[in-house]
């Protein structure tokens, strides 16, 4: 996985604190006045901002917020991040510390408060897409419980792995249902918060009758956002291990669950130095709020066109799927044959000629909600639409899409914590869900699409939802 330091120093180079420790050689440095005097230099003898410098094995960099410097720095053999990518870390830091820093005296500011604001700063860090753990899920705790239903509202737990004090929340929430209906006897799984242990959890379950095994993997909050963006490769995964012939035991379920890589999402790799949010504006002709709800909540998108405009086309609406592990094809040419005779083209985006997607039409090879972008005739088919994040691309679009991509990746972890919550409604009875979900509506400050996105997203993470949603 990706590392990296980050130290906050006044701007006379004053060092305040630095997480995780710093190096001993580097803590010399910083004690000195060398740091403020380099950027001094800069910003008076040739006339700009300094980014970066290189000492030694180490590439060190630099952002100026208010009345502070924030420097992070990354060794040459351990990490190497593209210029796009430390663009994106430096926005990220500004767009966090400038609240907490709003107002603050840098001869005042303590070391207790400069590590929390550090803390904070690398939690948001941390959750930009650029840093990828082989096997996120490796330290989940794994809790079995084999059940046997006596009736609608009870059940005995016949064998377990682990404590049921750990899992006492989904335990009861599964009592409100009955999971061979809901799951028609195949192997599933969900994902949700438990506020009141302080944890998320991916449940399986094996519901055979009026037996059932549930496999559950604890891990905590930090980990949210990677479990919430690799859901679609666990749901996959699952699907394969339920149309095999062979038996697998739920520990061995659980596993093979726990090695599964994160795979990145597709925008950390597109190269970004052609693209913008004003030409993808240009190119749908203005038309963006019918196509950006179908990303974000990841449904069916086609795009139609030449291969390069396409491709440009695909590459900027990536930034609206950051926080989903999604299927981007950018172009699906004549010899495309990635869908059998008997399947359809899948939630994603996919690019391609006007001839190829009527051959794919007559097939019936695509749901008939998907959106289609025509960028030929600059005919749009969408069915659901998303201003919350049109207004963001209309105060981004002058940007460059680097930092652009870091705004609509905080609004995107919004929904995705927005999202989280409303998995956490199907603990509750459905007067109390009912309850909270208007609550939510109403008291979250954000539109109506902006919650029915969050919401979209959360039926598809646990389709218990669909009960009292």
């Amino acid at each position: 996985m990706r590392s990296l330091q980050i130290s906050l120093v006044t701007s006379s180079g004053i060092l305040l604190a630095s997480k995780p420790e710093v190096y001993a050689e580097t803590q010399q440095i910083l004690a000195t006045s060398l740091i403020s005097a380099i950027i001094t230099f800069a910003k008076e003898v040739h006339r700009q901002e300094l980014q970066s410098i290189s000492y030694h094995d180490k590439n060190i960099s630099f952002v100026q917020v208010l009345d502070f410097i924030f420097i992070i720095e990354t060794r040459v053999e351990e990490t190497l991040f593209s210029d796009k990518q430390l663009t994106q870390i430096m926005e990220q830091i500004r767009l966090s510390a400038e609240p907490m820093l709003f107002e603050k005296d840098e001869n005042l500011l303590t070391e207790g408060e400069a590590e929390l604001i550090l803390e904070h700063i690398l939690h948001d860090i941390y959750n930009l897409p650029l840093f990828f753990a082989k096997n996120p899920l490796r330290d989940a705790e794994p809790l079995i419980f084999s059940i046997i239903r006596f009736d609608e509202s009870d059940f005995e737990i016949i064998e377990t792995v682990g404590k049921k004090e750990d899992a006492v929340e989904i335990l009861n929430m599964l009592q409100k249902y009955d999971l061979n209906q809901e799951f028609q006897e195949k192997l599933a799984c969900i994902l949700l918060l438990a506020p009141e242990k302080k944890h998320s959890a991916l449940v399986v379950i094996d519901s055979k009758g009026a037996q059932a095994i549930l496999g559950i993997l604890k891990f905590p909050r930090e980990l949210d956002y990677i479990a919430f963006r690799i859901f679609p490769l666990i749901s996959e995964k699952i699907k394969i291990l339920a149309e095999q012939d062979s038996q697998f035991e739920m520990l061995e379920i659980l596993d093979i669950i726990q090695n599964i890589e994160d795979s990145g999402n597709y925008f950390s790799s597109v190269e970004v130095e052609d693209l913008s949010l004003a030409f993808l504006n240009n190119a749908v002709d203005g038309k963006l709020e019918s196509i950006l709800y179908p990303v974000i909540v990841n449904e069916t998108v086609l795009v139609i066109g030449d291969k390069l405009t396409t491709r440009l086309v695909i590459d900027t609406l990536s930034i609206f799927n950051q926080h989903i592990v999604s299927e981007i094809i950018q172009w699906a040419d004549e010899d495309f044959d990635i869908i059998g005779d008997n399947q359809i083209l899948n939630t994603g985006i996919y690019g391609m000629s006007l001839s190829q997607f009527e051959k794919l039409k007559s097939k019936g090879k695509f749901v008939k909600e998907a959106t289609i972008i025509n960028l030929i005739d600059g005919d749009i088919k969408g069915f659901k639409t998303s201003n919350h994040f049109v207004s963001i691309i209309e105060k981004q679009k002058d940007q460059q899409l680097e930092k652009a991509s870091v705004v609509v990746f905080n609004e995107l972890r919004k929904l995705v914590s927005m999202s989280y919550i409303i998995t956490s409604f199907s603990l509750y009875d459905k007067e109390q869900a009912e309850v909270l979900f208007k609550n939510l509506l109403e008291h979250s400050g954000f539109p109506a699409s902006f919650v029915n996105k969050a919401t979209e997203l959360a039926l598809k993470r646990n389709p218990l939802l669909t009960k009292i949603v």
